[in-house]
């Protein structure tokens, strides 16, 4: 188990000490920074002003959103040339040939990646929650743990391209990850939205069902709406009959499952 968390805290020094990792977290920071502004500025809808708390609210919604998306896809690119990277500058070699197991080199490694996209996600909605409550003067309780939740989307696509580098081209399976999680936020996205009030008066409040295969697809944005539902404190609605959570979770397992037999497999 030592041998585990070694390799884990090599792949938070390797992916820290690269210059671009404090260069996009400066730049994501400062972008989120820029939220400042929606915060004081004068808003009216249906010839009603809205308050800065209200304003904040809203805008730090949308925040959330952008921030748990974006750093979706820097874990793809984190995790696409993991592998790779280090059969080639013999890292692999070095690592496997003292006492430590394939699969706790593998998810060691993915474990890494994980923890530092995570962190890079948690820093930007703690920046957005300090911004509402300084700004605004108003708090948001279950922001963080709505950003801790969707921590499970990052896991699932870092072991998922992870995986996938393992049998192609580090594009294409980083294409391949973007994809299953690009199908996942459209059709969740649209349902969603179809349960929304003005689509129901069109629609008469007739029941709108989603495709079998939606129901059976990772819940990647299903699980980021669940988030916010959190944070908002209303009701939640899934596709299909079984909780994002649950589905993520079985996700989960079946990318780590495929992971670990693969890497075993894999000629090094």
């Amino acid at each position: 188990m030592s041998k585990f968390f070694q390799i884990v805290k090599y792949t938070l020094y390797d992916l820290i000490h690269q210059k671009s990792f404090f260069v996009l977290l400066g730049v994501s920071v400062g972008f989120v920074l820029l939220l400042r502004g929606c915060y004081s500025g004068n808003y009216v809808v249906n010839g009603k002003a809205l308050d800065n708390v209200t304003v904040a609210w809203h805008a730090s919604i949308v925040a959330f959103h952008i921030v748990a998306a974006g750093v979706l896809l820097i874990a793809t690119v984190l995790s696409m040339n993991l592998f790779r990277r280090d059969n080639e500058d013999g890292t692999v070699q070095y690592m496997l040939s003292k006492p430590v197991s394939r699969i706790a080199y593998a998810f060691g490694r993915a474990l890494g990646v994980w923890l530092v996209a995570f962190a890079f996600m948690f820093v930007l909605h703690l920046t957005i929650f300090i911004i509402t409550l300084v700004s605004a003067g108003g708090t948001m309780p279950g922001y963080l743990a709505a950003s801790c939740l969707c921590s499970m989307n990052v896991l699932f696509v870092v072991l998922l391209v992870c995986l996938l580098s393992l049998f192609m081209p580090d594009f294409a399976a980083a294409f391949a990850g973007v994809v299953v999680a690009g199908i996942s936020f459209i059709a969740d996205s649209v349902f969603h939205a179809a349960q929304s009030t003005l689509v129901q008066s069109v629609m008469a409040h007739q029941p709108i069902h989603a495709p079998p295969w939606a129901a059976a697809w990772p819940k990647v944005c299903s699980l980021q709406y669940y988030a916010v539902s959190l944070i908002k404190g209303g009701d939640f609605h899934s596709i299909g009959p079984v909780h994002p959570v649950i589905v993520m979770t079985v996700y989960l397992c079946l990318a780590a499952a495929g992971l670990a037999l693969a890497f075993q497999r894999k000629e090094i």
